[in-house]
């Protein structure tokens, strides 16, 4: 009987989620392509990024999400080039995203560090179900079955030695070919849109002040509210940074029931760098509403390595 009560409550706060294909992680202030195409060739020649998340740890069959991201800036110093694969798993449903990314970086005044970037991603989503671990005990699943959709992404991104912002688009064109077959319970995939602004204020020679905020949207406001994330992080040295997030709806779905549309949450992180290439990761996301007893905590951990090549090492650390 608990079994089936977690997985129902799985049902009530993913299928909106699954249904606009977007998972859910905190930790994209450390590598943005994962949100936005044009970030490729920020870091410098070759970044490499992976992230696994585990949400709700308390609730069986919870979401789990393993990412990976490459991105290099090439020789030419005007063009980036990445890729990033995503695993989500929420229940028995599976979701593959698969993206290939250009970004073409303008040069924007005399410093060569103020840069204008536009990117695009070519992709596919792969949705799947898995009977195989569905039981005659559990409460009864959604149905979808196995498709691979094309898709592509859009995204505009600027920054400098201390200031960033960008602008996200995911899902742009899947809903064009997704076939709505009565028979299935499928979902659509919904164009998911995100605005990141941030930047950097010195405070003492060794620390640096790290303000940011991320707000996303989906076209289907009715099932999913705006929602936002306030960012406040510490750089010391260049290589420890310690940071804080709060994560709430500026607006509430219509679609969502009461007990639901103010999805708040706080979240604490952690980056270190050794030799400013290797990176380690990690954050907790505590839910501030009456559920988080029986939804349990967050947990979320990242690795990333830099491989920096002869004249192409970066003039200033990046901080975004």
């Amino acid at each position: 009987m608990k079994k089936i009560f977690f997985i129902a409550l799985i049902t009530v706060f993913a299928v909106p989620a699954v249904g606009q294909q977007v998972a859910q992680y905190s930790q994209y202030m450390f590598n943005a392509l994962y949100i936005n195409p044009a970030y490729a060739g920020y870091r410098g020649p070759i970044n490499l990024h992976t992230y696994y998340r585990s949400q709700w740890t308390g609730m069986p069959d919870g979401p789990r999400t393993l990412a990976l991201a490459a991105d290099m800036r090439t020789a030419t110093d005007n063009v980036g080039l990445g890729f990033n694969l995503m695993s989500d798993r929420v229940g028995l449903e599976k979701r593959i995203y698969a993206y290939a990314n250009y970004a073409y970086r303008l040069r924007v005044g005399a410093d060569p560090e103020n840069r204008l970037a536009f990117g695009i991603g070519i992709g596919v989503i792969h949705s799947a179900f898995d009977n195989v671990n569905w039981k005659p005990t559990d409460a009864e699943p959604i149905s979808l079955e196995n498709s691979f959709l094309p898709d592509a992404r859009f995204g505009i991104h600027y920054s400098n030695n201390t200031f960033f912002a960008g602008i996200g688009v995911d899902n742009l064109i899947s809903q064009l070919f997704f076939n709505d077959d009565a028979s299935s319970a499928k979902m659509p995939p919904v164009t998911q849109y995100y605005l990141n602004v941030g930047g950097i204020v010195p405070l003492t020679s060794d620390m640096l002040f790290k303000p940011s905020v991320l707000v996303k949207n989906a076209n289907n406001a009715g099932n999913r509210a705006w929602t936002s994330d306030l960012n406040a992080a510490v750089i010391f040295a260049e290589q420890f940074t310690f940071g804080v997030s709060y994560r709430t709806a500026l607006s509430s779905g219509k679609k969502l029931s009461s007990s639901l549309s103010r999805p708040n949450s706080i979240i604490a992180l952690a980056e270190f760098v050794a030799s400013g290439q290797f990176r380690v990761g990690y954050s907790f996301d505590y839910a501030l509403s009456k559920l988080h007893n029986q939804v349990g905590s967050t947990h979320e951990i990242s690795l990333g390595y830099s491989i920096n090549r002869g004249t192409q090492r970066m003039r200033t650390p990046r901080y975004f």
